[in-house]
């Protein structure tokens, strides 16, 4: 049996990463991170993937945040405890540089910096009695894995302000009608994963240079001006118009049937 602290597998064109932990909530120690981060830069390379599902194990936990009980816990003061830190911002920035869409299927407790691995996700499919929290300031800690920067991205300024100076709990019902959540699952964590996979599945199915090109435009969105923002567009665009999935999609398109997008 293996030993890894996360598992990664491919199948229908979806690479499968999940945190192997849960008897701790799936907190994340640096070995997670690494093997996480690993599994990232395996898909991108793997010409069989063509989306990413991230999720958990188990039935209680998404991801519980760092583990304070580890050598590398924030808990400890020791020049391990930020190397967490910068560990768990390598994962946020690959989630989000990746041109493969990630789902995340959170599928129970996703609290500080396990909910921002979350926020790292380009689409949340969410179990609707899951619990999410900016939960640092009940540590005395401020957020130091990418919250406050993708947070007020999804629910405005004084919003993510809220939930971050309060550190409460919110549902996934709650996180859908905030716009964090994508999808609420009224059911249970394996139902979750399920519905997290299918989606995957149908963007790994769609046409993956733009889905990649659109993913980083609107990426930038907030960071560079609208006349830098319309020339990376049409740069993007003119990628797309030559990739055999456009020819494909105007082929289809004139003889009325639904196009077989090949990720190329």
């Amino acid at each position: 049996m293996s030993d890894n602290v996360v598992s990664a597998t491919v199948t229908d064109g979806v690479g499968r990463m999940r945190i192997e932990r849960p008897e701790s909530l799936n907190a994340f120690t640096p070995r997670v991170l690494e093997e996480l981060l690993e599994a990232v830069q395996s898909f991108e390379v793997d010409d069989n993937v063509r989306a990413v599902m991230f999720t958990g194990a188990g039935e209680r936990a998404f991801c519980a945040g760092v583990d304070l009980g580890d050598e590398g816990g924030l808990a400890q003061s020791t020049p391990e405890a930020l190397d967490t830190v910068h560990r768990a911002q390598r994962l946020l920035k690959a989630l989000r540089r990746t041109p493969l869409p990630v789902v995340g299927g959170i599928n129970g407790y996703a609290m500080g910096a396990g909910m921002d691995l979350a926020l790292g996700c380009d689409i949340r499919v969410v179990r609707a009695d899951a619990e999410m929290s900016q939960s640092y300031v009940n540590v005395g800690l401020s957020p130091g894995d990418g919250g406050a920067y993708l947070l007020p991205r999804l629910v405005g300024e004084e919003v993510a302000k809220d939930l971050i100076f309060s550190g409460r709990h919110i549902s996934g019902t709650e996180a859908e009608k905030l716009g964090i959540a994508t999808t609420v699952v009224n059911g249970d964590a394996e139902r979750t994963r399920e519905i997290a996979l299918d989606r995957a599945r149908d963007l790994a199915d769609g046409p993956t240079v733009a889905l990649g090109n659109a993913k980083q435009l609107v990426n930038e969105a907030h960071d560079v001006n609208m006349e830098t923002g319309l020339e990376h567009a049409i740069e993007a665009l003119g990628e797309c118009r030559e990739t055999d999935d456009h020819a494909e999609a105007v082929a289809a398109f004139d003889e009325d049937r639904e196009p077989d997008f090949q990720g190329k």
